[in-house]
């Protein structure tokens, strides 16, 4: 469970304070400017990149899901976070991360994984929300196979938001490039 702040001062004294700015709403809960200990933030974003987990507000215990977090681009630090705060009685779109694990024995035989998906946008009730989607690699022994949407093995109550056949991981032929053994001759030009 991370604890959020209510905020009253500017975002950068709150990051001059090893803090990080964010926001927090939701149906049953207005827009506010909040805060979190920066180490609070970065361990929720390891740990929940996607799916439904407990916050402590206000004096209150809510269930909430990490919408966005705001990277700067040169030190790679967590600057602004937002966090929805959601009613457990009605579905949700968000988007879940791909976790692909394994090895593909195909690498092994000349074939070139192309990820077609790095994440799947879904719709669920909050809290039959997954963390993760998982997609075990070593399922993939040929060149030309393929892992479809309609592959995933995912609970009922989650409905992907794509086309069935969207291609999320597949096998292609390594490119193998030639190399000519002697350089061309240029053509010499004649003077007719």
């Amino acid at each position: 469970m991370i604890k959020i702040y209510l905020r009253e001062e500017k975002a950068n004294k709150i990051r001059r304070e090893g803090k990080v700015p964010g926001v927090i709403y939701g149906p049953n809960i207005g827009s506010q400017k909040i805060y979190a200990d920066d180490k609070d933030i970065k361990t929720l974003y390891k740990e929940h990149e996607g799916g439904l987990f407990e916050i402590y507000f206000e004096d209150q215990k809510m269930s909430a899901i990490l919408r966005e977090i705001q990277i700067h681009p040169l030190t790679n630090q967590i600057i602004h976070f937002d966090l929805y705060v959601p009613s457990l009685s009605k579905k949700v779109t968000t988007t879940i991360p791909i976790e692909f694990v394994g090895e593909a024995p195909v690498t092994k035989k000349g074939g070139v994984l192309n990820f077609g998906l790095h994440e799947l946008d879904i719709e669920a009730f909050p809290q039959d929300l997954p963390e993760k989607i998982v997609i075990d690699l070593s399922l993939l022994n040929e060149i030309g196979e393929t892992i479809y949407v309609k592959d995933l093995k995912i609970s009922s109550k989650i409905k992907v938001l794509l086309e069935e056949n969207t291609p999320i991981v597949s096998v292609i032929k390594e490119r193998e490039e030639k190399f000519l053994e002697e350089p061309p001759t240029s053509l010499e030009s004649s003077n007719d």
